[in-house]
């Protein structure tokens, strides 16, 4: 008796998609879903340091701290 492919429904309508390939499909549409869903939900790092931690180090190096809303500030150094 030989072998014969699964075809799905498909192939009855003139299809030739193997049912192996609508499965890997499947199945690499559900890994990948899985892994965005995975890294969407990780817990939030804190930041290393504060604001205050970063004036205060800009303070010892003489510079001026400039709050800044959008990127939370930086450290403004003039030249000689």
């Amino acid at each position: 008796m030989a072998r014969r492919e699964v075809y799905h429904r498909a192939m009855e309508r003139g299809r030739s998609e193997p049912l192996e390939w609508t499965q890997a499909l499947l199945l690499s549409a559900l890994a990948a879903a899985a892994c965005l869903g995975g890294c969407a939900t990780g817990s939030l790092i804190p930041p290393a340091y504060t604001q205050a931690d970063l004036k205060a180090e800009c303070d010892r190096h003489r510079g001026w701290w400039r709050p800044d809303e959008l990127r939370g500030g930086y450290c403004d150094f003039r030249g000689p």
